[in-house]
């Protein structure tokens, strides 16, 4: 199974923070609504030419690509996949496990900056090339490599677009470890914290859930057996994975 969870820039546009609803004033907050459709960003940021233009500008993004052997293409399919089920359910699944959280851990995490990152954690996959993202076999170590690239890709696409360094960085280490194992390489100082482990457990529960072109979906028993295992090796706290298996 592909589990990889397989010039001022762009200064024309202007994009406001994405704001999402809070959970102060409804605990249970908002699982029916599509940020999509009511957050100004989105109306610039699904757009294939925004997106184009925005990579252009990133010297960064350039070079990943070019190092990699990659066309800047915007994957226009995956994006709308993303926009109507993977980045909705994780966002969906992050506020619930939040809201499932003892009070203490609730206290470390801010609600709408966890939202945020969950909606956009995957948001690089629009620059990895379709046959890679739809392979329906394993992906071989060339292949794997260029789809760890996503969560950079994605920090890189978003980092000038007035979203805070807290979103951008749960963003670009949402495959991190506590241990420092995971992808990309940590070089700016940040700790995986609570936020990071719950957008990890949302990220993951919902990639098992889904059908995809190399697997079908899982059972809530089966995605929930295979997150324990994250628990058993200190990927997700015992805390994360409980508030994960209340909530669903």
């Amino acid at each position: 199974m592909n589990f990889v969870y397989n010039t001022p820039f762009i200064n024309k546009i202007n994009i406001p923070a994405v704001r999402f609803r809070s959970a102060s004033t409804n605990p249970s907050f908002d699982t029916g609504r599509d940020s999509f459709s009511s957050n100004p960003i989105y109306a610039n940021f699904t757009d294939k030419e925004n997106l184009a233009v925005i990579a252009k500008s990133n010297p960064q993004i350039m070079n990943i690509l070019r190092e990699n052997n990659i066309s800047l293409r915007i994957n226009s399919a995956e994006l709308e996949k993303l926009k109507q089920g993977h980045l909705k359910d994780t966002r969906v699944i992050a506020a619930k496990i939040y809201s499932a959280l003892p009070q203490k851990m609730k206290s470390e995490i801010n609600l709408s900056e966890l939202q945020q990152a969950a909606m956009l954690h995957d948001y690089g996959k629009v620059l990895i090339p379709e046959s890679i993202l739809n392979k329906k076999n394993e992906l071989n170590d060339k292949e794997r490599k260029i789809m760890r690239l996503h969560s950079e890709l994605g920090y890189e696409l978003l980092k000038d677009q007035g979203i805070s360094e807290n979103v951008l960085n749960l963003v670009k280490y949402h495959h991190q470890t506590p241990d420092k194992k995971g992808y990309p390489e940590i070089k700016d100082g940040f700790k995986p914290g609570i936020a990071s482990e719950i957008i990890t457990a949302a990220d993951k529960y919902s990639a098992l859930k889904e059908k995809r072109s190399y697997k079908e979906a899982l059972s809530d028993e089966e995605a929930l057996k295979i997150i324990k295992n994250d628990v058993d090796n200190g990927i997700i706290s015992q805390e994360v994975y409980n508030a994960l298996e209340k909530s669903i």
